[in-house]
């Protein structure tokens, strides 16, 4: 038996054995590993590229949300030095602050490093003045 016929002779048997560990119930699937591993290799650089892409979007996502809560922020303090002064506003101009405040506090409970000391008084000043409008109709039309 020559050299060559051994090779292709346990070649093919290698071939066949894992042929039929792929299509056996159990689950060993060489072929699918074998082409993962290759897969892996040829992209690795496309891989670790994604991984960094991913990594910069979860930042970007973070500074975005971060910058939607201090917007809301800015509008709900605005609304209350509105109060303050005097204006009247609509039941719809109320209930938009209100989802500004319901988002805002939620955003400070998910992020407990978010500086959230200025609104409290004013959210709670907003809320007791909404209810007094309620009860008594008081809105702007």
């Amino acid at each position: 038996m020559t050299l060559k016929e051994i090779l292709f002779g346990g070649g093919s048997a290698l071939f066949v054995l894992l042929t039929l560990l792929q299509l056996a119930p159990i689950k060993i699937n060489p072929w699918s590993a074998i082409a993962k591993a290759f897969g892996r290799a040829i992209n690795s650089e496309v891989l670790e590229k994604v991984g960094k892409l991913e990594s910069e979007l979860q930042c970007v996502r973070s500074g975005i949300a971060e910058e939607k809560a201090v917007n809301c922020r800015a509008r709900i303090l605005r609304f209350g030095d509105e109060c303050l002064h005097g204006e009247r506003h609509t039941k719809d101009h109320f209930d938009q602050t209100l989802r500004d405040i319901a988002a805002y506090e939620r955003y400070c409970e998910d992020h407990p490093e978010f500086e959230n000391n200025v609104t409290e008084l004013t959210s709670d000043r907003i809320k007791t003045i909404y209810r007094r409008c309620l009860d008594s109709n008081d809105f702007l039309q």
